[in-house]
């Protein structure tokens, strides 16, 4: 790095002043207050050295780049992530209002703490927003070396004091809902659901490649893109690839359907997976029942029973935080249930 160095007498004291020069822009860093000017000359190699040590932005003209231009920069640079979830990233840094157009070398922690006060949406909205700005501000750190460290780290946001209470399906619903649909392919998606826990988007892009009938499982590694109008082989995050034993009872509906409906030669379940995904949701919603609600049960289903929360999670596709809180009443449970055990367990041996 080349640099210039002025001494300057000021305020009864000397000054040094280093002019250096990053992406084709001169930036200056200056120390003052020392008694004589030999002092000053010492300060030199120690306020290079700082110099130095500051973040380089890999890309020119990157050094003064807005949040809301460098979101727009990470997210493009992302094949990984879904529109959807590209825009959550917008959305996110939207929120913080004035701090959105400012250069990211210039936010604060105190200004992020601010901005974030001021929100008023639901915490889960919160939480989901923060994730995102950390991100952010973990790849302006690293590997876009535009800031030394990640002012969004320690933020504090709103708790969500209130359980969160899920929606289930009772078998009796679900009866009745199978009995009534005589839509074969809408029929199956929903049975795939029930006993699968498998999101809509999901069921929706199912092929027979992916379906085992001889060890009975399903393999989940494509999703139905709604605003791409398309099966895509990504998935909402790498937890969602998984594979799911399925009970013989679904393995024998798996097998009906087979051979009733012809094999495509896309090997797809489904006709139209587009059709299916609305057609789906419409069919359910007469019965005043929301697909997710299959996942909630089946989650439930599971933990009521005693599955380790682990096993859950991996199944649906999850982390294990995420099951822990949305489903808090059965893991209370479970906690409960191991703390008789443990009870029982040392007043029979000691």
């Amino acid at each position: 790095m080349n640099t210039t160095t002025t001494y300057r007498q000021k305020d009864s004291g000397w000054q040094i002043i280093i002019s250096y020069k990053v992406n084709g822009v001169w930036k200056q860093k200056s120390r003052q207050g020392f008694p004589t000017k030999r002092e000053a000359k010492e300060a030199e190699a120690d306020l290079i050295k700082e110099i130095k040590k500051q973040p380089q932005p890999i890309i020119d003209g990157m050094a003064d780049i807005t949040l809301i231009d460098f979101a727009k920069e990470y997210t493009d640079n992302r094949n990984d992530l879904s529109n959807g979830t590209k825009l959550q990233y917008i959305h996110a840094v939207n929120s913080l209002q004035s701090l959105a157009k400012k250069s990211v070398n210039t936010i604060t922690y105190l200004g992020l703490q601010k901005a974030v006060r001021g929100w008023n949406m639901k915490p889960s909205t919160q939480r989901q927003y923060k994730a995102k700005l950390d991100m952010l501000f973990r790849a302006a750190v690293k590997p876009y070396r535009i800031i030394s460290s990640n002012p969004m780290q320690d933020i504090e946001i709103a708790k969500d004091r209130k359980r969160k209470t899920v929606t289930t399906v009772t078998e009796l619903q679900y009866e009745k809902i199978i009995n009534a649909i005589t839509n074969k392919e809408v029929r199956m998606a929903v049975i795939i659901a029930w006993y699968t826990g498998m999101r809509r988007a999901e069921v929706s892009a199912l092929n027979w490649d992916s379906i085992s009938l001889m060890d009975p499982s399903v393999t989940v590694c494509r999703q139905f893109a709604e605003k791409e109008r398309k099966i895509v082989e990504r998935l909402k995050s790498q937890n969602g690839y998984r594979v799911i034993p399925i009970p013989q009872d679904l393995a024998k509906e798996l097998k009906a359907y087979r051979k009733a409906m012809p094999i495509r030669l896309d090997g797809n379940l489904f006709t139209n997976p587009y059709s299916l995904y609305v057609a789906m949701a419409r069919k359910l919603k007469k019965f005043g029942v929301n697909s997710h609600w299959f996942r909630h049960t089946y989650a439930t289903r599971l933990l009521a029973k005693g599955m380790d929360v682990q096993t859950v999670a991996a199944l649906l596709g999850d982390d294990v935080k995420t099951v822990i809180n949305t489903y808090i009443h059965y893991t209370d449970e479970m906690r409960k249930a191991a703390a008789n055990n443990i009870e029982k367990i040392f007043a029979e041996n000691f």
